[in-house]
């Protein structure tokens, strides 16, 4: 798969230490999985950001609700930790999210950017039938309406935004050898 980098040449020192990751793609395509492996590097000055953190604060806190039930505060609570964390002092963030709504996405963008951050967008490019099997895997699965939904938005996103748009894109092949400097310097697999 092709990859293009979103910020040429090396970063600046500055640039290093204010980052916004993205990690983008359909629910299953292994966002959460690349996120834990790349937190499990234990490198200091690095938070992750990710909607399953959430929704395992409230199962800790006793909350037993069928999750189509919880996921609009899930999503809610998410959103807010998101951009709280962005304009916050960690030096990297690590978000993981489908990346394919365009208010979200500005909204974000603005928030690191207001916040002196320099993006970095990496999209897990994992097909429909890859990204059902990894929700069969974590063991919590979309309907197949809302599947369809977030397949067809992937789609158009990804046409829209191309190869050379100022993103990393990668397979789970590519996504299990990466490492969060290779990312962070657009060299997955590096």
């Amino acid at each position: 798969m092709q990859t293009a980098t979103l910020v040429e040449g090396p970063p600046s020192a500055d640039e290093q230490r204010r980052v916004l990751l993205v990690i983008g793609g359909l629910p299953g395509s292994g966002k959460t999985t690349l996120l834990r492996r790349l937190l499990a590097q234990e490198l200091p000055g690095v938070r992750g950001l990710d909607s399953e953190q959430v929704a395992g604060r409230l199962r800790a806190a006793g909350i037993r609700l069928p999750y189509r039930v919880l996921r609009p505060w899930v999503h809610a609570w998410h959103r807010w930790r998101v951009l709280r964390g962005i304009g916050g002092d960690t030096p990297v963030v690590v978000l993981t999210d489908p990346w394919t709504s365009p208010r979200w996405r500005a909204t974000v963008r603005r928030k690191a950017e207001a916040a002196g951050r320099r993006v970095r967008v990496v999209l897990l490019d994992a097909s429909p039938e890859e990204a059902a099997h990894g929700q069969v895997a974590r063991g919590r699965t979309l309907p197949a309406r809302a599947m369809r939904r977030h397949a067809d938005r992937w789609a158009a996103f990804r046409q829209s935004v191309g190869e050379a748009a100022g993103l990393t894109v990668v397979d789970r092949a590519q996504a299990d050898r990466s490492t969060l400097a290779g990312l962070l310097a657009g060299r997955p697999g590096a």
